[in-house]
């Protein structure tokens, strides 16, 4: 039986952060227990800036030996729990309510532009609100020690543990049928278009669908076989791009916008960009930055900005089979090449290496 100044670890879905019971012991935990980090993400904050403040401050939390507490909430504004998308038990979630009553003994710090003192570091609790941003607080003994083996090295790109991350069944299973299918063996791009009214008022005056189709002329015109893989957030821009052009692979019934199943069908479309060999994303947008990252191997990567225009290259290697989606299936420690992944037994199915390496250029 656990103690009442003991947190309630992971977040079973049977049980409510919003129930009493739940919400006093992680009060007790907090003020109680062991040194603390908890960091508040945004009721209206989308996937991507949720998931790189959780990471980067799970790993701040690491490097400074602290228990990591986190507010992701689920209402109208966003469906899902964070373990409804991946196997995630590196912190425990609390209620927006915990958070606020802790104000009076551990006020917000910002995520970014504070210095670690020793002051600081006494300190029971750290809350930070995210403000959408990643967690980024310095410290000089973290250079300096790392490079003379004496100190930890400070908190790791909260990249690498999204690569380290594994999708739930569910995605997983779905991104696996979808790329043996339609994708497998053949080199595709991918195009991340964001049209939806929430959107960032940025991404939506800057990355029209016409950008799009526009570029993806320009390809077609050099590839003219070339696959392309569709993440779209309205059926509308879907439709419109998959009219045009034939040999798109798409999700159809993604569901609403940042549900449970919307935000999981954006996932599918997460790890199915990530496995492309040429990107082409909107603007001000953190998701198509999430893309750029479950996976280690480099993929060219264009967004809308306003940019000097250059004509597509040539496909290197044209013909060969690309790198297998390889978070889907286990966390990637090394190369994601196909051929390292058929070589160690990592991607089911693979009868003999493949030597793609290459992509479009931007």
């Amino acid at each position: 039986m656990t103690g009442c100044g003991e947190p309630i670890t992971g977040t079973p879905a049977e049980i409510s952060i919003y129930s009493p019971s739940y919400l006093l012991r992680n009060l007790m935990a907090l003020l109680t227990g062991r040194k603390a980090l908890l960091v508040y993400t945004g009721r209206k904050d989308g996937l991507g800036n949720r998931v790189r403040a959780l990471l980067s401050a799970q790993e701040l939390a690491r490097v400074e030996d602290r228990d990591l507490y986190y507010v992701w909430s689920t209402d109208e504004y966003f469906g899902p729990r964070m373990d409804e998308l991946w196997r995630f038990e590196g912190g425990s979630a609390v209620s927006r309510l915990t958070s606020r009553a802790l104000l009076p003994v551990a006020r917000y710090r910002q995520p970014k532009g504070v210095r670690i003192t020793s002051d600081l570091r006494r300190r029971h609790l750290w809350q930070i609100h995210s403000h959408g941003l990643p967690v980024t607080w310095e410290d000089p003994a973290w250079k300096g020690g790392a490079a003379e083996g004496t100190a930890p090295a400070g908190p790791r790109p909260w990249t690498e543990r999204l690569r380290e991350l594994t999708p739930v069944d569910e995605i997983a299973d779905e991104v696996r049928s979808l790329y043996d299918a339609h994708l497998r063996g053949r080199p595709y791009v991918g195009i991340q278009v964001r049209t939806h009214a929430v959107s960032h008022a940025k991404t939506i005056e800057s990355s029209p669908v016409e950008w799009f189709a526009n570029r993806m002329r320009q390809i077609r015109a050099d590839h003219p076989d070339v696959p392309f893989f569709l993440s779209c957030d309205t059926p509308e821009a879907q439709e419109q791009l998959a009219g045009e052009f034939d040999g798109c692979v798409f999700l159809t019934d993604k569901g609403g916008y940042n549900t449970v199943k919307g935000v999981r069908s954006g996932l599918v479309d997460l790890y199915l960009l990530a496995s492309s060999q040429h990107l082409i994303g909107a603007s001000f947008s953190s998701f198509v930055e999430m893309a750029v990252f479950p996976v280690r191997r480099r993929r060219p990567l264009r967004t809308a900005r306003p940019a000097p225009r250059r004509r597509v290259q040539p496909l290197p290697g044209a013909g060969r089979g690309p790198a297998a989606p390889r978070p889907a299936l286990t966390p990637p420690r090394t190369s994601i090449s196909r051929r390292d992944a058929c070589r160690r037994g990592q991607a089911g199915g693979c009868s003999r290496p493949t030597r793609w390496s290459g992509g479009l250029s931007a």
